[in-house]
């Protein structure tokens, strides 16, 4: 599948992208915003494995700026059985440019148009560029969990307040 929008083009995930991938997560790791998230992995072959299933899934899209074919981020869509969960990450220098926005904007309305009427996401409160994306996207908080992914060094559970949104079309 490839999506044409008026600055990006959004195509399906692939096995060979897992060099990208890996530049993806290696620039969000050194995010403030990362403590919020699943730990990632960066061993080559954990990577190239996971690329490949995530490849098969046709829930992941990789998004490239159209004019140099430059991939500039992700965007997920996992099938909840009532819906589809989204999920972003872009690489840090092209975050506050609308890109998010116009891919998520581009899939939801691909996914909408297909039968999706229910979408949701969750991320960390204190991740205000993320809960400004689903906001502008016309998401609403339904709900806040308390949420881990690390330990602190006496090996206690570290938690955040997450939030559950959701976008009802």
């Amino acid at each position: 599948m490839e999506l044409i929008t008026s600055r990006l083009t959004i195509r399906n995930l692939c096995p060979d992208d897992w060099k990208v991938i890996k530049e993806i997560w290696q620039d969000f790791d050194k995010s403030a915003y990362a403590q919020y998230d699943v730990p990632h992995s960066n061993n080559d072959i954990e990577i190239q494995k996971l690329v490949k299933s995530f490849s098969e899934s046709n829930d992941f899209f990789l998004v490239m700026l159209s004019a140099t074919k430059e991939v500039i981020g992700t965007v997920d869509l996992h099938n909840t059985g009532n819906g589809y969960d989204i999920g972003f990450c872009f690489l840090s220098k092209f975050q506050g440019n609308g890109y998010a926005k116009e891919s998520c904007t581009a899939l939801i309305k691909l996914f909408a148009e297909n039968g999706s009427k229910r979408f949701s996401a969750g991320t960390a409160l204190k991740n205000t560029p993320a809960v400004k994306l689903l906001t502008a996207l016309g998401f609403s908080r339904v709900n806040t969990e308390q949420v881990t992914f690390y330990k602190d060094e006496m090996g206690n559970n570290i938690y955040f307040e997450g939030g559950k949104f959701e976008l009802l079309i």
